[in-house]
């Protein structure tokens, strides 16, 4: 159930309203001759329905910088200390022929 049927109701009449727009066109007959008319193009109900319901994003934690997925960590993420830091790593990890990540999953 709704918080407000009201509005609800008033977004369904609107929707309701619209069935579609015409567009004015020329059409030639078979005589050579042109015919002005118009060609409806229909809305589609159901993705008119579907497009009032609001869909929430989710926001990356890394972006926020509220989660750090580094194993040691070592300065800020895009710092000197860091970048030197993985060149470090990922030198080991080449060495020791493992296949292995200084990130969490």
């Amino acid at each position: 159930m709704t918080a407000y049927p009201m509005i609800e109701k008033a977004k369904k009449q609107a929707r309701d309203c619209f069935l579609g727009i015409a567009i004015p066109c020329e059409k030639s007959t078979v005589d050579g001759l042109s015919i002005r008319s118009e060609k409806v193009l229909k809305f589609n109900r159901k993705i008119l329905r579907r497009s009032t319901k609001v869909k929430a994003t989710t926001v990356d934690p890394r972006i926020v910088g509220g989660v750090d997925g580094m194993i040691v960590t070592v300065g800020l993420p895009g710092s000197v200390e860091r970048v030197q830091a993985l060149t470090e790593q990922y030198a080991a990890i080449l060495l020791s022929n493992e296949e292995l990540s200084p990130f969490k999953d």
